[in-house]
């Protein structure tokens, strides 16, 4: 399967925010809480304000997105990776992750967040270098893992 990466256009909003509900409807439904889930096409295209947000491409279908945030100099945030049900576990988002973080090469350190109970998102994230740090709990039903990726050390 090819996979690849492409800015997200303001035409893609729509599209974009339709794959988020049905990638994350799961989560939604079993934690009570998923920004990703109950996000609006409007606060979409505010968050592409101030993210890079990258749609993915697997043979040239649009299956999911990913967004970075900058959280610093040289310091980024890996934030809502979502990818269509039934595009997951074809090693989409293994490439996706591989590929966001090479165009970053400036890169000190990478954080993100999943929930605790995601065993399968949580793999993924560790098989990268992501190690757990932290854990916040967001209700009754959800706790998230804090990672973060050292690349380099900064002064």
């Amino acid at each position: 399967m090819d996979v690849r990466l492409e800015k997200v256009a303001a035409d893609d909003i729509a599209e974009i925010n339709r794959i988020q509900k049905l990638a994350f409807r799961e989560s939604y439904e079993k934690y009570r809480f998923c920004p990703a889930y109950e996000a609006t096409d409007q606060s979409m295209a505010t968050n592409i304000k101030k993210a890079d947000a990258y749609k993915i491409l697997a043979d040239n279908k649009t299956v999911g997105s990913v967004f970075i945030y900058q959280t610093g100099e040289n310091r980024y945030e890996l934030d809502t990776i979502s990818i269509l049900p039934e595009y997951q576990n074809n090693g989409i988002g293994d490439q996706a992750i591989s590929m966001v973080e090479s165009f970053y090469p400036d890169a000190v350190c990478w954080t993100l967040q999943t929930p605790e109970k995601d065993i399968r998102n949580r793999h993924l994230y560790e098989k990268h270098g992501y190690l757990a740090v932290d854990s916040v709990e967001i209700n009754e039903y959800l706790s998230l893992i804090q990672y973060r990726k050292q690349l380099k050390e900064t002064l």
